[in-house]
């Protein structure tokens, strides 16, 4: 994908939330538009989406959720050597990955369902940046499901996933290049 299909993606999402703001993800009935960009443009993605998004009228709240620092501060929480010793030797019928996952997934959701609850007179749109930090323990489909799951009453507008990755066909992206996930609710680009 050349950077100019990239940088259309991003104009496009933007363009979607400020002209359809009540409809993202209508059609699945869930309120999530995911923007699949280049991996090795993550960076740039992330100044390009802040740059375009700072042109949105002023009626727009747009909250920044950093997966990065969410995924960072369980690790220092729990202990880095903890959750590498349990990774190299987990008790007897546990599974490290998945129960690091979903403490990021339910800290991700977390901040999400607290954007939403803060008060505002404008337009709400929370976006989900470096999503890679998932990687490999749990990915951008996982955490869709837990806000559609467990808070899709208290998602009040459209919430925007950035995606590191590449489409592999109408409904499928590849998260990374490295896993394949199907989004069946949202609309993706």
């Amino acid at each position: 994908m050349n950077l100019q299909n990239w940088k259309w993606k991003i104009g496009e999402a933007i363009e979607r939330v400020r002209s359809r703001y009540d409809y993202i993800g209508g059609k699945t009935g869930a309120p999530f538009l995911a923007v699949v960009y280049p991996t090795e443009m993550e960076n740039a993605a992330r100044k390009e989406w802040h740059d375009q998004t700072s042109a949105l009228p002023l009626d727009f709240d747009v909250r920044p959720i950093d997966v990065l620092e969410i995924t960072q501060q369980i690790l220092t929480d729990l202990g880095a050597q903890n959750v590498v010793a349990a990774l190299r030797q987990p008790m007897p019928g546990s599974d490290p990955e998945i129960e690091l996952g979903s403490l990021w997934i339910n800290a991700v959701a977390d901040a999400v369902r607290g954007c939403f609850s803060e008060p505002g007179s404008r337009k709400i749109v929370v976006v989900l940046e470096r999503l890679s930090a998932f990687y490999p323990a749990c990915g951008p489909r996982d955490v869709m499901q837990e806000l559609w799951g467990s808070v899709q009453s208290s998602l009040d507008g459209p919430v925007v996933v950035l995606i590191p990755g590449h489409i592999e066909g109408p409904r499928t992206y590849s998260f990374l290049g490295k896993k394949s996930e199907f989004m069946y609710r949202g609309d993706l680009i």
